[in-house]
């Protein structure tokens, strides 16, 4: 009697870890797909991000008597930081504009600032 509990036992216990071993694989499979989802999704907003920046570069260049050549664009998610400077006020509010226009852009961080030749 006491030989077929101690079996029962030592099988059940052989259960029991396996079945956790079981578990450990999914849970480590999940962990590994959503890394990978992750990284996925990063790049994707990355190459988002990439495009939307080259819109407003484009859009920049665009606008007659704006002279972005100084201007640097910086996007993440939908919000558009401009950077640089500018040879007078009135193009940076025109960068700002232009920026603005673009479909996607849900906000502009203008830090533009006026940018004398030589400095």
């Amino acid at each position: 009697m006491k030989v077929r509990a101690l079996l029962v036992t030592t099988v059940a216990a052989a259960s029991l870890s396996t079945a956790s071993l079981g578990v450990v694989n999914s849970a480590s499979a999940a962990d590994a797909a959503s890394a990978i989802n992750e990284s996925n999704s990063k790049k994707l907003m990355r190459v988002n991000d990439h495009a939307l920046s080259h819109s407003v570069r484009k859009s920049m260049t665009r606008v007659r008597g704006l002279d972005s050549s100084h201007i640097n664009v910086l996007t993440r998610g939908s919000t558009v930081t401009l950077a640089g400077t500018v040879p007078d006020r009135s193009q940076i509010d025109s960068a700002a504009a232009a920026a603005e226009s673009v479909t996607g852009v849900s906000k502009v961080d203008n830090r533009l600032t006026v940018g004398y030749p030589g400095h």
